[in-house]
């Protein structure tokens, strides 16, 4: 069953009051919101490594290998390089590297069997530090599983908004298309415009829920071009450029869609500000019936825009 949007109450979750920042909702979809007193059990590990980016996941997880390898080698370094079988070396850097290689070996539990403990203490790190590796691969897996079974849209919005003619009238539009192959259906969009307004002597900031020629779509197939009709029930009919800016207008946009995937439902989240509407234009297509026999998008064209 399809998630519906509730249209009720003038606060989406920002709150009413006006606070000097740049915009609601960074491009990337996350609230421009930093929290501040947070205590460290509020922080949570794993869905900070769930969320990170694969190049900065890729780099923490080289840098903790190495970190905690180095720091069991420079334990067995401690109570002598001599308490491990094999070593040839005749420096301070080989014996180390040797406590090195050891300890990655007993923490992923491969065991070539060259390199060995000889004492008790050194047969007690070991047995600690398989244990600890036990845990810390196990840790790992459910992070990477995490990762990649994580249901997450991949929507392209355009760059601009643009305000242009549309049957009769003129009509606030923005375009989106799904980058991924994988079958999104059942699309429902809201669009939300977030301005000040002087409410006897205080600023305050509103919000109005702007109708859809098409608020959902069954399949996400081609690119959609999301349009509010602007008539004279609209909130922001007769506007130009420099009302919105007066308003620090900003346009909010919340899309849902099913993710056949994963059997999931994914959202996404974009903000336009008002210097982000081009009035006066309009999109130039971005697809064509192919005689192939198949329709081809072209993604590159989904920010290209002319002035009418």
């Amino acid at each position: 069953m399809a998630i519906k949007f509730s249209t009720n109450g003038s606060d989406i979750g920002f709150g009413t009051k006006e606070f000097d920042v740049e915009r609601l909702v960074n491009k990337d979809g996350t609230f421009n919101v930093k929290k501040r007193g947070l205590r460290l059990r509020d922080f949570s590990l794993f869905y900070y490594l769930i969320n990170l980016g694969w190049t900065k996941f890729g780099i923490l997880i080289t840098i903790s290998y190495l970190v905690v390898n180095a720091g069991f080698a420079s334990i067995y370094y401690w109570i002598g390089v001599d308490s491990l079988s094999a070593f040839q070396g005749t420096t301070n850097l080989d014996a180390f590297l040797h406590c090195f290689f050891f300890s990655a070996q007993t923490m992923t539990t491969v065991g070539y069997g060259v390199i060995s403990p000889v004492t008790a203490t050194a047969s007690f790190i070991a047995a600690f530090e398989a244990m600890v590796g036990l845990i810390v691969f196990a840790f790992a897996t459910g992070i990477f599983y995490g990762r990649f079974s994580k249901a997450k849209a991949r929507i392209r919005f355009s760059e601009n908004a643009v305000v242009s003619p549309y049957r009769g009238i003129t009509g606030l539009k923005f375009r989106i298309m799904n980058l991924r192959k994988n079958h999104l259906i059942d699309m429902e969009a809201r669009f939300i415009y977030s301005y000040l307004e002087m409410d006897k002597s205080e600023v305050k900031r509103r919000y109005s829920t702007l109708n859809l020629e098409i608020s959902s779509i069954s399949l996400f197939a081609v690119p959609w071009t999301i349009v509010h009709p602007i008539d004279e029930k609209s909130p922001i009919y007769g506007k130009k450029t420099s009302d919105l800016a007066t308003e620090k207008a900003e346009f909010l946009v919340i899309l849902k869609g099913y993710d056949e995937t994963f059997n999931q439902y994914v959202h996404q989240v974009y903000d336009y500000k008002f210097d982000e509407v081009l009035f006066d234009s309009d999109f130039n297509p971005m697809f064509d019936a192919s005689t192939h026999g198949v329709t081809e998008v072209f993604v590159d064209k989904i920010d290209s825009v002319k002035n009418i």
